[in-house]
């Protein structure tokens, strides 16, 4: 009786703890290293991203999203590896866009913006970026500015 007790005991405990899925952290955001390989050094309307913390990148060696005008082609580098998002929706007037990585959900969301104290042309818009990471409940926020090209 007393070996039965203790039986289930350790299956209760096994079955509360021992098999309790792992918690996968979220991927380090970085820049995106190998831009030519996105395909999206030609043509025009692609979107181009870098952290709001960093001065405007000139040779595209800071962008953490590119992607066509449409959201189609999107990639960032995630944990040290530039990554092809899946797109899996995104809204009529172009200002959010789903994707998935893996288990990695990605939502983006977009708005026009004029940066304090700046000279920015009418024809040379700014865009302000969100960008929401997320598995399971952890979450992780970046903010990003860009603009298009062409």
């Amino acid at each position: 009786m007393i070996l039965k007790m203790f039986g289930c005991i350790v299956l209760l405990f096994f079955l509360s703890f021992g098999g309790a899925a792992q918690v996968v952290p979220l991927p380090r955001v970085g820049t995106i290293k190998d831009y030519p390989a996105t395909g999206l050094m030609t043509g025009c309307g692609n979107l181009y991203f870098y952290r709001s913390s960093q001065a405007t990148p000139a040779d595209g060696s800071t962008y953490v999203f590119i992607s066509r005008g449409d959201g189609s082609n999107a990639w960032m580098n995630l944990s040290g590896r530039d990554v092809r998002l899946r797109q899996i929706r995104s809204s009529a007037n172009r200002s959010r866009f789903e994707y998935r990585s893996g288990d990695l959900r990605i939502s983006v969301v977009i708005e026009p913006f004029k940066p304090e104290n700046a000279s920015v042309a009418e024809a040379d818009p700014m865009m302000r970026m969100r960008i929401t990471l997320r598995r399971g409940r952890a979450m992780k926020v970046i903010r990003a500015v860009g603009d298009s090209d062409c």
